[in-house]
């Protein structure tokens, strides 16, 4: 079992960071998975973080970490999802992943389509019929 929380203080972020062996990025939010003992409160190891910004108009997500081995763990897809889901409950339309944040074949399987050079998800079109947005971006290839 697993959880996904935000971050609460920049020095646990950082620390977070560190541990994953990725860059820290100031002045960013960030939402952490970590894995859960039997008594569903402790958590027994990360496996991932994502650093992101929020503005009116877009938020990017700066980089997505995960722990050797947790690349495919179901926890860093949810993670994402959590942070999307963040961003669009704060109104903000467009969430972005810089290109160096992840793998592109992994920013391409969130639903992430490619505009003007850049990786962009349109949340309100998303969160409208999320299956039918993944279905349009197949029939796109």
């Amino acid at each position: 079992m697993f959880q996904v929380q935000p971050v609460r203080s920049r020095e646990l972020q950082a620390q977070i960071a560190a541990l994953l062996g990725c860059k820290f990025h100031e002045n960013t939010f960030a939402f952490f998975a970590g894995e859960l003992d039997t008594d569903a409160t402790t958590i027994t190891s990360l496996i991932g973080m994502c650093q992101f910004t929020f503005d009116p108009e877009k938020s990017v997500i700066k980089s997505i970490a995960y722990a050797p081995g947790s690349e495919k763990d179901e926890a860093v897809f949810i993670m994402v999802r959590t942070v999307m889901n963040s961003v669009y409950r704060a109104e903000i339309p467009i969430i972005a992943i810089e290109e160096d944040a992840a793998d592109p074949a992994f920013i391409k399987s969130l639903g992430f389509r490619q505009v003007d050079g850049e990786y962009l998800i349109d949340l309100k079109k998303f969160y409208r019929s999320p299956c039918h947005y993944n279905d349009d971006i197949k029939n796109e290839k």
